[in-house]
C-alpha cells in the first residue's frame, strides 16, 4: 500500500479503496490499527490488480539478458569468452571440481538467452557520407 500510494497520490489510492484521503493516510502512516473488512478486501483487490498488471508488462517488455550485456556481441565470441576464462582458471592450483560444472552452465545459459532474444541489440544508426 506503501509504494501504491508513493506511485499515484494519497487521495487517487483513497478513492480506489472507498476510504477517505485521511482515513488512509493513517493506515499508512500506521495509526490505524485496522481499518473496517470492506476496506482491506478493496486494499487487496487493489494490490492483486496492480500486481497482475506489473506481472503482464514484465511479460510484454524483452530484455536482453545479464550474460549478453556482458561478455561480447555474437554468440561465438561470447562462447569464446567464457571458454577462455574457465581455461585461466583451470591453469591456477586453485581451481576447484566445480568449475567444469560453472563453465557448463555458463554456456547452458548464454544459448537460452540468444535463443529467446533473437536480435535483441538496438540497430545501428548508418552514418550518411
Amino acid at each position: 500500500m506503501h509504494q501504491l500510494v508513493l506511485d499515484t497520490s494519497l487521495r487517487d489510492v483513497a478513492a480506489r479503496v472507498g476510504l477517505g484521503h485521511e482515513a488512509l493516510r493513517k493506515y499508512v502512516n500506521g495509526t490505524t490499527e485496522r481499518p473496517h473488512q470492506r476496506s482491506l478486501r478493496a486494499m487487496g483487490q487493489l494490490y492483486n490488480e496492480r500486481q497482475a498488471l506489473q506481472a503482464k508488462e514484465r511479460a510484454t517488455v524483452p530484455t536482453a539478458g545479464q550474460l549478453k550485456l556482458l561478455l561480447p556481441r555474437g554468440m561465438e565470441e561470447a562462447t569464446a569468452a567464457v571458454r577462455e576464462v574457465f581455461d585461466a582458471i583451470r591453469g591456477t592450483r586453485k581451481a576447484g571440481a566445480y568449475a567444469d560444472d560453472m563453465e557448463r552452465f555458463l554456456l547452458r545459459r548464454l544459448e537460452e538467452e540468444y535463443a529467446s532474444e533473437e536480435g535483441w541489440a538496438p540497430a545501428r544508426k548508418r552514418s550518411r557520407k
